[in-house]
């Protein structure tokens, strides 16, 4: 697991999806077989087991064994603690996966999101439902096809994480409610400026490079 940034008291780390047993015993030990089984009664897809299992493995590593998630009445997730006498640094967090890496977005405030995705070329066919024109830059057509997969995945990133960092999520509409700042360039470590439905102040996502994956991220100190 790596930890890509820290900011006042939001972290950012980043694990490879784990799937096989002896790297998940190193995390969870003496109760490995217990976690595996509890994920394997609750999902029956192998990635969905491997990518809960990387997560909750990634916040052992950051927390210790007596931090677990939990979810409030809207479904967002927030961390508490197995045991009364133990106070978790961080009670709120975000979590996302491609098909190759984890995020986990740990955090003391509420509003945050993380999105990764892995670029490729299959976003070209959704660009219409991705990024409105005036999101793109200016000379958008003349760019390869592969920087016009870098684009639209930093701009999908984007709104995903604004969508998660938010408490009314019915209705909300990506494409619409989020309007992404054109940029003259995109490249990456990059603060991007984003225009949000009914937030009147502007909010500024740091997306960043990890491997072939963007990961985006909205949280109150950015």
């Amino acid at each position: 697991m790596t930890e890509l940034h820290s900011i006042d008291n939001t972290k950012l780390y980043v694990s490879q999806i784990i799937d096989n047993l002896s790297d998940l015993a190193q995390y969870f030990e003496a109760e490995t077989e217990e976690v595996v089984n509890y994920a394997q009664r609750h999902f029956r897809a192998k990635h969905r087991q491997n990518e809960w299992l990387t997560v909750r493995a990634m916040l052992r590593q950051a927390l210790g064994p007596d931090v677990r998630i939990d979810y409030d009445e809207s479904g967002k997730p927030f961390l508490v603690s197995n045991s009364s006498l133990i106070v978790p640094s961080y009670n709120f967090l975000s979590i996302s996966h491609s098909k190759t890496h984890a995020a986990l977005l740990l955090s003391s405030q509420r509003n945050i999101g993380v999105d990764i995705e892995q670029i490729s070329p299959r976003v070209l066919r959704l660009a219409g439902r991705i990024a409105q024109p005036q999101e793109l830059p200016a000379d958008f057509q003349s760019f390869t096809p592969a920087q016009q997969a870098m684009v639209l995945t930093t701009i999908w990133t984007i709104k995903e994480a604004v969508y998660k960092s938010i408490d009314h999520q019915q209705g909300f509409d990506l494409l619409t409610d989020v309007q992404v700042i054109p940029q003259q360039s995109f490249d990456l470590p990059a603060a991007i400026e984003v225009s949000v439905k009914k937030i009147l102040d502007k909010t500024r996502i740091h997306c960043s490079l990890y491997s072939d994956n963007i990961i985006s991220v909205s949280s109150p100190e950015e």
